[in-house]
């Protein structure tokens, strides 16, 4: 089995509305992205943190997603 090898340079956090609550996505901190339910700019200084968790950009869960 081989090992998977780990970036840990570029980590994903997960954007959440900080005003309605909807979560948007999990992305690289240095995105912004808009709510489509409430029309709020998100970014990582303003995101509503439910937990503070990090997920790897080669994680085999978002290899789902692509």
């Amino acid at each position: 089995m081989k090992k998977k090898k780990f970036n840990s340079g570029l980590l994903q956090v997960e954007f959440v509305c900080p005003k309605c609550g909807k979560k948007l996505a999990w992305a690289l901190p240095s995105s912004e992205m808009n709510c489509p339910k409430c029309g709020t700019w998100v970014n990582v200084h303003n995101r509503k943190v439910e937990n503070n968790l990090y997920l790897p950009l080669d994680d085999d869960q978002m290899v789902l997603f692509v």
